[in-house]
């Protein structure tokens, strides 16, 4: 009698068949869930984003106009200063009008500038405050 072959499965005794048990239902959601949150996530990043750019430009409207007003403050200044030099009755009379006016502008310099940068520092607390809400909601969902 004729011996039957075996049938060939591709493995050795050695071999176990494995067989899978994963869910790919149960795979297919957690992976549609943890898209979804990445989309949301991202979606509140652009938000927080352009609250911050609106913010930004609005807050840097009220600088320029801080500059503005302070250069117009002081072209206006520097010309009545200008008119006491020119109407000093002595040419010591004249130097002491510039000299008081050169510490006056200095000191008028450093007050616009301490103006400015407080505007600068609040400006930029406002600007931040959506980006810095969006990265805390980001810590307490993690």
């Amino acid at each position: 009698m004729a011996k039957a072959k075996k049938k060939a499965t591709g493995r050795t005794k050695a071999q176990p068949k494995f067989e899978t048990f994963a869910d790919v239902n149960g795979m297919r959601t957690q992976a549609t869930h943890f898209v979804s949150r990445v989309q949301d996530g991202l979606r509140d990043a652009g938000e927080a984003f352009r609250e911050a750019g609106e913010t930004f430009g609005d807050e840097g409207r009220k600088v320029a106009l801080k500059l503005v007003d302070n250069a117009q403050s002081n072209v206006v200044w520097s010309f009545e200063a200008l008119r006491d030099t020119l109407q000093a009755e002595t040419f010591a009379d004249a130097v002491k009008i510039q000299s008081q006016t050169v510490t006056e502008l200095f000191r008028r310099s450093i007050r616009q500038i301490r103006e400015v940068s407080e505007i600068v520092g609040e400006s930029g607390q406002k600007t931040m405050k959506p980006i810095t809400q969006f990265v805390a909601s980001v810590r307490r969902a993690a």
